[in-house]
């Protein structure tokens, strides 16, 4: 209880350090994150998911252990439930309260969600690939149902080559986060899913399918943001790169913001541009 305080009070100026840290002692004992310690009385201690959700949240590349550690908070699986029911929530932009109202009151009568706990946790899900924003507006997609296997890789290849012809390009090239769209609605995927899985697909199939390279010298300026996790070691070292050049260190971002106009990475590279050499 101590050591969470000290932490507490060294994020900032906080009013309520003790109420703090019962709130986040509430919420880890909740995700099954904190439990009582075997050997001492009155004592807990973090457990096996907690140290597997941080390791997964430091190294940034594996987002199933914060899938699964992030589901085990009950008010975030209440909104996972929620979203996997509906399928689809558009969300009404600021200005329309009247719509926001009506949605708030649909969510708390029928899962019990409030409305500023579900502006908080669709950001959660999008940043994990739990879910999926629409390119097209303000809509939220069920992005859940995947993992390593599913769906299967051929499945994947059928959906994503389908839906390449219907948007091919006279240059022989689609926009491959536009291809995203279609490919996530279909098969109820995250951006996340897909861009793992087509990088699975892309290994599977060595030269079956050609990459062009995204301009990341641009500012990014489109409206529809795909948010998704840092590694750690990364932002750190932009800060070194920037403290040895003798410049003011950016501030930490555990969130990037990225554009579907911008593309996806493969093998650590932006990539934009997609084209099937061979149709299979």
């Amino acid at each position: 209880m101590d050591s969470i305080r000290e932490i507490i009070e060294r994020q900032g100026k906080i009013k309520n350090p003790a109420r703090r840290v019962r709130d986040i002692i509430r919420i880890f004992e909740a995700s099954h994150w904190l439990a009582p310690s075997t050997q001492y009385h009155n004592i807990l201690c973090l457990t096996k998911d907690f140290h597997e959700f941080i390791l997964a949240w430091e190294t940034g590349d594996c987002l199933l252990p914060m899938n699964r550690g992030l589901k085990n908070y009950p008010p975030y699986a209440r909104f996972l439930n929620c979203l996997e029911h509906e399928k689809q929530i558009v969300i009404p932009k600021r200005q329309n309260k009247e719509s926001r109202r009506i949605l708030g009151r649909d969510l708390k009568e029928k899962y019990d969600i409030t409305f500023v706990a579900f502006d908080t946790f669709r950001t959660w899900a999008v940043s994990v690939g739990h879910a999926y924003l629409s390119p097209l507006g303000e809509t939220l997609y069920w992005g859940g149902n995947w993992d390593a296997n599913r769906p299967s890789l051929e499945c994947f290849k059928m959906v994503c080559e389908e839906s390449y012809h219907e948007m091919l390009k006279s240059s022989g090239y689609a926009n491959i986060g536009h291809l995203a769209h279609p490919v996530c609605r279909k098969l109820n995927l995250s951006f996340q899913a897909f861009e793992m899985k087509m990088n699975q697909l892309i290994d599977a199939a060595p030269g079956e399918i050609k990459l062009a390279p995204a301009s990341i010298r641009r500012e990014v300026s489109g409206h529809t943001p795909i948010t998704s996790i840092r590694p750690r070691m990364e932002i750190i070292r932009e800060r070194l790169a920037a403290k040895l050049r003798g410049v003011e260190p950016p501030r930490p971002k555990w969130l990037e913001r990225r554009y579907l106009g911008d593309g996806m990475r493969v093998s650590g590279k932006l990539v934009k541009l997609i084209r099937w050499e061979v149709s299979k």
